[in-house]
């Protein structure tokens, strides 16, 4: 059965001091964030592609019981207890919260906050209450758990990302990094075809050792010379970067999956690197977390 966490805390509390709805929705789909143009003389629309989702939003319902945390009965006084920290729970203002949803094996997670709530229906002598609060995720998307690392090849064309298979949304966070010797480096992703590059110069050409680090989601670039992730521990050169292709007016390169060989169970995340110079030390890795609609 579903069942959702907040922060580390079960949305259905084990000892039953409330817990959530059966039938409560599950987790909707993002719509399409909309841009409606219209000529005149030309019947309907122009079509536009590659529009981004607009953040999701739905309702969770919780029965809140006079049950105490030792599962013994409370009565009226302990209801109010629950559905107080029930409330303290939901009402975190200063940070996204963590929500995380399970189904079985399939695990998501999402920052998200609670931006809307009922006032509690409450039934005294039965010692029950009842709330629905509205969660946002203003991300729009559901993620992995974990981190992965991907190798491929710092010269070739259509790679695939084998740990963001099975991905439904673009990864619009991922680290890429690039190691030397390699010269005149363009990293394409190949559905959406958006790509970052190297401006050529002689401070940018990756010797033996060095690597470029490329940030997606802060859109910042660093020349590192040890094994690290982290932009900031590098030599600045986010001015060096080129960017291009859809959506490139306003982000860097998002990892976006396509079907495959017209099978919707079988999507994947392709890759093209380019670079000269390049031996066998040289190599792209991709550091990132599958992403879901």
């Amino acid at each position: 059965m579903p069942s959702y966490t907040l922060d580390g805390v079960g949305l259905d509390h084990p000892a039953g001091c409330w817990r959530l709805k059966r039938g409560t929705q599950r987790r909707p789909l993002p719509g399409a964030r909309a841009v409606r143009v219209s000529v005149t003389g030309r019947a309907g629309e122009l079509p536009i592609v590659g529009l981004d989702h607009e953040a999701t939003s739905f309702s969770l319902t919780f029965v809140v019981t006079g049950v105490t945390p030792a599962g013994t009965d409370g009565g009226y006084p302990q209801m109010e207890t629950n559905l107080e920290a029930l409330t303290a729970l939901l009402g975190v203002r200063n940070r996204l919260m963590s929500l995380r949803y399970q189904a079985g094996p399939i695990v998501r997670v999402a920052d998200v906050t609670v931006t809307a709530a009922t006032d509690p229906e409450i039934t005294v002598g039965a010692a029950r209450a009842r709330l629905t609060v509205v969660v946002e995720v203003p991300g729009a998307y559901w993620r992995d758990e974990t981190v992965t690392t991907w190798a491929g090849s710092a010269n070739a064309t259509d790679q695939v990302v084998t740990t963001l298979a099975g991905s439904t949304a673009p990864i619009t966070d991922a680290l890429i990094r690039v190691t030397g010797p390699a010269t005149n480096i363009t990293v394409r992703d190949v559905a959406s075809g958006g790509s970052v590059g190297l401006l050529t110069s002689g401070s940018n050409t990756l010797t033996a050792g060095q690597r470029l680090l490329i940030d997606a989601i802060t859109m910042r670039a660093a020349m590192v010379t040890t094994d690290t992730w982290d932009v900031a521990e590098g030599t600045d050169r986010t001015g060096a970067i080129s960017v291009f292709g859809p959506g490139s007016a306003n982000r860097w390169i998002h990892l976006t999956p396509a079907m495959a060989v017209q099978d919707p169970f079988s999507r994947a995340v392709l890759v093209s690197c380019t670079a000269t110079g390049t031996t066998a030390a040289s190599g792209l890795e991709v550091r990132a977390r599958r992403s879901y609609l």
